[in-house]
């Protein structure tokens, strides 16, 4: 019992849900600035009551932006071990490059390398082209899709697999401002095989935040992942719920 609420406590801490596909509209700094913007943070836990947890959490996020041009780097890991035995470990970082055609249209290039170790995953490289396009003007409402052809390169443990495939990563994404202090915004990933449309991976990440006083605010959300040919002995479906509060002084 001690070890699952260790487990479940961490689950509710945790930055990211499932970890196979990254939510990068989450994670786009929205700034009118040319120039640079950003954050670091790192996080160590050690501790001991019944069992021996240790615990480290470090992220990175940068981008530079120019009149026409968005250079994005994203970068995180995570990894949690209790009595010598990993809960989480995983390890990502992204790359997106955003050139801006017209109000309208953006063409993007991104690469990505990822490990996890819990899905068995022991390196996943991404490089990826497409355009990204914008579907409203309203500032209050933002609606965007993209499409990409990807080319992934996947090793998997426990039998040792090498999965070298091609494959289309379409997202569509939203932000809603229906009024002050509310914010409500959904991404969601389809992924499918192009040679074998029955292999797909469609991941969802809804996310509400609104103020509940000048300076508290509550925030929820709900992600999951489902990979229709996963690695064997690993979940097809995978899902995450997070609450929290947010105090600003």
């Amino acid at each position: 019992m001690s070890r699952f609420l260790v487990v479940l406590f961490f689950l509710f801490l945790g930055q990211w849900a499932v970890g196979q596909v990254y939510n990068v509209e989450q994670r786009r700094l929205v700034t009118d600035t040319i120039g640079w913007a950003g954050n670091l943070s790192l996080s160590i836990s050690a501790s001991k009551f019944t069992k021996s947890v240790f615990s480290v959490n470090a992220g990175s996020h940068v981008q530079y932006k120019t009149l026409k041009d968005l250079f994005l780097f994203v970068a995180n890991y995570n990894i949690i071990n209790a009595d010598g035995e990993n809960f989480d470990n995983r390890a990502q970082a992204h790359f997106r490059y955003n050139r801006e055609f017209n109000e309208w249209v953006r063409m993007e290039y991104f690469f990505q390398i990822q490990n996890n170790t819990l899905t068995k995953i022991e390196s996943r490289i991404l490089n990826g082209v497409g355009p990204r396009i914008k579907l409203s003007q309203y500032e209050k409402a933002k609606f965007y899709y993209g499409i990409a052809y990807m080319y992934e390169i996947e090793h998997l443990t426990n039998p040792e697999i090498v999965n070298r495939d091609h494959r289309i990563s379409s997202y569509f994404t939203f932000t809603l401002l229906p009024e002050k202090g509310i914010s409500l915004s959904n991404t969601t990933y389809i992924q499918p095989l192009i040679k074998d449309f029955n292999d797909f991976r469609v991941f969802n990440d809804s996310n509400l935040d609104f103020a509940i006083t000048s300076n508290l605010r509550f925030t929820t959300s709900v992600s999951f992942l489902y990979d229709a040919e996963p690695p064997e002995n690993v979940p097809g479906l995978n899902y995450q719920v997070r609450n929290g509060l947010t105090y600003k002084f």
